[in-house]
């Protein structure tokens, strides 16, 4: 995981930043992470989980990518825990300037409800990602430019 300022990638944000603004992220040891991937949702209520790939072969990626870009919040937790490929999370910080999150394999990040952000894939455009839930699966997003309209 590497995390820095979207306007200037050279200013780089710590974990530390990050857990500030309620960001978590977990190293997973890919060799063995079945047992602190169990901990990890025991401790935080995580009950269910799928996976998701997106490739370049994935019907209607393109709308799917949009969709998935443009800023917005959910009221749970997004969790991802990254089994392959890279992705990056944008997240507004404090003074609502852009942090990237890049994010590749081994790597589990849980962005808080309600935090506005966006996600998008690097240059080989893969992902292959678990994600946690504490219900049943659902991702609803709830766009910015539409609260901001009510």
């Amino acid at each position: 995981m590497r995390s820095y300022y979207y306007d200037t990638p050279e200013k780089i944000v710590s974990v530390e930043d990050l857990k500030a603004i309620n960001i978590l992220y977990f190293p997973m040891n890919m060799e063995g992470y079945v047992e602190q991937l169990n901990n990890i949702c025991e401790t935080r209520g995580y009950k269910n989980r799928d996976e998701v790939k997106l490739n370049k072969d994935t019907p209607n990626l393109e709308d799917k990518l949009k969709i998935f870009f443009e800023e917005h919040l959910h009221d749970d937790e997004e969790i991802r825990f990254i089994l392959d490929g890279c992705g990056f999370f944008d997240v507004r910080d404090g003074n609502d300037q852009w942090i990237r999150i890049r994010v590749e394999k081994g790597d589990l990040i849980i962005v808080p409800a309600n935090m506005y952000h966006r996600f998008a894939l690097d240059e080989n455009r893969y992902v292959h990602a678990m994600r946690l839930f504490t219900d049943a699966p659902k991702w609803v997003p709830i766009n910015r430019n539409k609260v901001a309209a009510n």
